[in-house]
């Protein structure tokens, strides 16, 4: 009967692991903002839209000039058809908005310098300055200005008009260098210093994971066809970053899947000492097919959070099944059951639902978080956990059955081997020590929650991916030459772009931001600061660009220029959007959030004039707040949700609060731990409390169930303890290992932010079983002994106090002393 019913639940098993397995095909990997910002959010929606007028993100390409060469040397013949060829090649394909080379910045500023007449004096930069003399009140300013207008037209009349060409040295110099000999300050944001240039193309806005890391790769490939002389060359940029994590993601996935069964098998077969002792990892790989299949169907993405739902979920699972194995051979071996999985579902069954939903509970405390792929994480271990469990459940009692019924298992009695003496070791605390203990924890918790908003957190993205991938290399270069690694962009509307007051603001906010933050923002680049710079003179008054200045040099750039810098929203009109590109250093995201909510609070712009900060900088900092809002109130979400469910399943608050106790101590202890080892934690670190809470209260509420077990034998406190101990030794210790071995093997990723969160929450989940194995016990007795935990249906006597011992007070391999 047993083999048959074992029969139907393998087929039923099967058709449930092919339909949920085919789930697993539509999982789809993601790194796009909508992991970090929520799709209703107004920084998400003002994202989209600034990536929509300008595109998205750059690709950076630094050219480093050889030693004893300088800038112009960039421009040999052989480096000018490069640029032409490069450019063409990227032009040609739809995923790029534009390709803004150093020749074309150079271009740039040849035009403005430029008449159709061959005349210097009638070139739009020379009418620029002519206005801005006549605008300057300081007569001593205007006579600075004339004097330096006089220097800049005789190093123009000196080179002859034949040589005014770019890839002349001659000219080449005059467009790069102002009258000082330092690079033009218009010019910074493409020669950022003396012997570094830089080549900026843009990728389609709002492009999928997959097109935008395809566009980079194809940068990088037709950077890669050209020779470039006199210079070392590196093209990188954040999409070549993300198109990383992307693809370790997708390998990733399955080597830490990989390496999780090898580490459970390997702990399985030496720690776990049962009969078919790597079924519980059989059953839970099923279990994992149906939890990660359903998630497939749920649109349930997979990112660089909930890829760590895998090994989680595996040790977590591994923690279950062994619960149940073992139950199943003790109730063979030790109480002699004549239908041992039976018993063991009549008995375990109530303990390990409770446990599901108490974890359960835990988990959706992340979903509090302001972040969708930590919000998307809790969702994962909300569903999996109990899919999992329903899967070892249904696999474990069917073929164990079947074993049972064909070869049953022969008693023994192996409470007296290591892992049962040390679990009875654990918990053999006095019931004196459980004041004490109560008190520590409520210390130990106050501790933790105090130092917890000094924790250092590592918000530099950088720092968060493989230290030893070549991308990190390429930024880290880009951040040493160049001095930049990222953008910080601020669109801004307006019915006319081209009048005055727009072109007195934008070029107010260029200067003041750069003034007030020059230890994160680098340079400013926009069409008002291209002018803007244009008109400063060493010395002289500064005199803001007007309206007719910014649409002279928007018809004397180059159409990528254009693309990158104005919007239009009609041919030939004047309404329509600005860019204004700030390029930051190397900075955390901490840094870079100080600038965008400065610009926020104080940037005021004009009646008819709107400022809005956009672009990966400020997605960033948004990942941030989001990260960080509400990190601590998560624990306490977890732990509230908790005690509501152990208060509702026992009616009584003395239960409910001994199984929170350990907890407490564990929460406070990994805190007080990671501060005073001055641990750095990664922001996904930063919200693991729920994770340590569901996988401590998940122990007590099963130590709890089962004292409350062996109470209803007769037993007293005391004894009760240790007889659980001595029974449930063996799959207590296997199964807080395995979920400690779950979560560590996150350590095996080379992502830091993985790899750190592995190490932190496998000792802090450590922390938590210990202290659920030590403290628990004196506390179960201490409370036990006044009534406050078992209480017979027959009344108050002698056996639930525990002031007499009874036939039955001599546990299974224990002496009462």
């Amino acid at each position: 009967m047993a083999g048959q019913r074992s029969g139907i639940v393998a087929v039923i098993a099967l058709v449930i692991t092919v339909g949920l397995g085919f789930g697993i095909s539509q999982l789809k990997f993601s790194t796009d903002q909508s992991n970090y910002l929520n799709s209703g959010s107004q920084v998400a929606k003002d994202n989209h839209a600034y990536q929509s007028l300008f595109g998205g993100e750059s690709m950076i390409t630094d050219f480093t000039v050889d030693p004893g060469k300088n800038l112009t040397d960039l421009f040999t013949p052989n480096n000018l058809k490069a640029f032409e060829a490069v450019t063409k090649e990227l032009e040609a394909d739809k995923r790029i908005v534009a390709v803004v080379t150093p020749v074309t910045a150079l271009q740039f500023t040849h035009n403005l310098v430029s008449s159709a007449d061959g005349n210097p004096i009638n070139s739009p930069a020379a009418k620029m300055l002519l206005s801005a003399q006549q605008r300057d009140t300081d007569p001593t300013s205007q006579a600075i200005r004339l004097q330096d207008a006089i220097k800049t037209l005789g190093r123009v009349n000196a080179v002859p008009p034949a040589q005014q060409i770019i890839g002349s040295q001659a000219w080449d110099n005059f467009l790069l260098y102002d009258n000082s000999g330092k690079v033009r300050e218009a010019l910074v944001p493409f020669f950022p210093n003396s012997t570094n240039a830089q080549m900026v193309v843009r990728l389609e806005g709002n492009a999928s994971i997959k097109d935008e890391g395809a566009a980079a790769s194809l940068v990088q490939q037709a950077m890669a066809k050209q020779h470039f002389e006199n210079a070392h060359v590196v093209t990188t940029g954040a999409s070549v970053l993300l198109k990383d994590i992307n693809d370790y993601l997708r390998g990733g996935f399955l080597t830490l899947g990989a390496i999780a069964l090898a580490l459970m098998a390997g702990l399985l077969l030496v720690a776990f000492a049962v009969r078919w002792r790597l079924l519980p990892l059989g059953v839970v790989v099923v279990g994992l097919i149906w939890a990660f299949g359903l998630a497939g169907y749920l649109g349930i993405h997979l990112n660089v959070v909930t890829i760590a739902g895998l090994p989680v979920l595996l040790g977590v699972g591994i923690d279950f099944a062994v619960q149940l194995h073992s139950r199943v051979e003790e109730e063979a071996q030790l109480d002699q059951a004549e239908h041992p999985v039976a018993a063991t579902l009549r008995r375990l069954m109530p303990a390990l639902t409770l446990a599901t939903v108490t974890a359960v509970a835990a988990f959706l405390a992340l979903e509090f978080n302001a972040t969708p792929m930590i919000r998307d994480f809790g969702v994962l271990l909300a569903i999996g956990l109990p899919i999992i469990v329903i899967a070892t459940v249904l696999l474990t009692s069917a073929t164990l059955a079947w074993r049972e019924d064909k070869r049953p298992t022969q008693p023994k009695d192996y409470t007296r081997g290591p892992l049962g003496r040390a679990t009875v070791t654990l918990g053999s605390l006095p019931r004196a020590a459980a004041l004490p203990l109560v008190v520590i924890a409520i210390a130990v918790f106050v501790g933790g929650a105090f130092v917890e908003g000094g924790q250092k957190i590592q918000t530099d993205p950088q720092k968060w991916v493989n230290q030893n991938s070549q991308v990190i290399k390429d930024l880290d270069y880009l951040g040493g030459h160049a001095g930049t690694t990222s953008e910080l962009g601020v669109f801004i509307q307006a019915d006319n772009l081209f009048d005055d007051k727009t072109a007195a603001f934008v070029n107010t906010v260029a200067r003041d931001q750069i003034a007030k933050h020059d230890d994160v923002l680098t340079n400013a680049s926009s069409l008002v600061t291209t002018v803007g710079y244009l008109l400063d003179v060493p010395g002289a008054k500064m005199v803001p660009p007007t309206g007719d200045d910014v649409r002279a040099a928007y018809a004397a750039a180059p159409e990528a220029i254009r693309a990158s810098t104005v919007n239009l929203s009609s041919p030939g009109g004047t309404a329509g959007a600005m860019n204004l590109i700030f390029q930051t250093g190397p900075s955390s995201l901490e840094q870079r959030a100080v600038v965008v909510k400065d610009i926020r609070a104080t940037v005021q712009p004009p009646p008819g004039v709107r400022a809005t900060p956009s672009g990966l900088a400020v997605v960033g900092t948004s990942l941030l707040d989001n990260i960080q809002h509400n990190r601590a109130a998560l624990t306490y979400y977890a732990l509230i949700g908790v005690f509501l469910v152990l208060l509702l399943r026992y009616l009584s608050i003395a239960k409910a609060l001994l199984s929170v106790v350990p907890v407490l101590i564990a929460v406070g202890l990994t805190s007080l731990i990671a501060r005073g080892s001055g641990l750095e934690l990664s922001p996904l670190t930063a919200v693991s409390g729920p994770l340590v809470i569901a996988l401590c209260t998940e122990f007590t509420t099963l130590i709890v169930q089962r004292h409350l077990d062996e109470r209803a034998t007769g037993r007293s406190p005391r004894v009760a303890v240790d007889e659980a101990a001595a029974r449930t030794g063996r799959a207590f210790l296997v199964s807080a290992a395995a979920a400690v071995v779950g979560i560590l093997v996150l350590a095996f990723s080379p992502l830091p932010l993985l790899r750190d969160f592995g190490l932190v929450v496998a000792l802090n989940v450590a922390v938590a079983l210990l202290s659920a194995l030590v403290v628990l016990p004196p506390l179960l007795v201490w409370a036990d002994e006044r009534g406050w935990v078992y209480r017979p249906k027959g009344g108050a006597g002698e056996a639930s106090t525990g002031l007499a011992a009874s036939s039955v007070d001599t546990p299974t391999g224990s002496s009462v002393a």
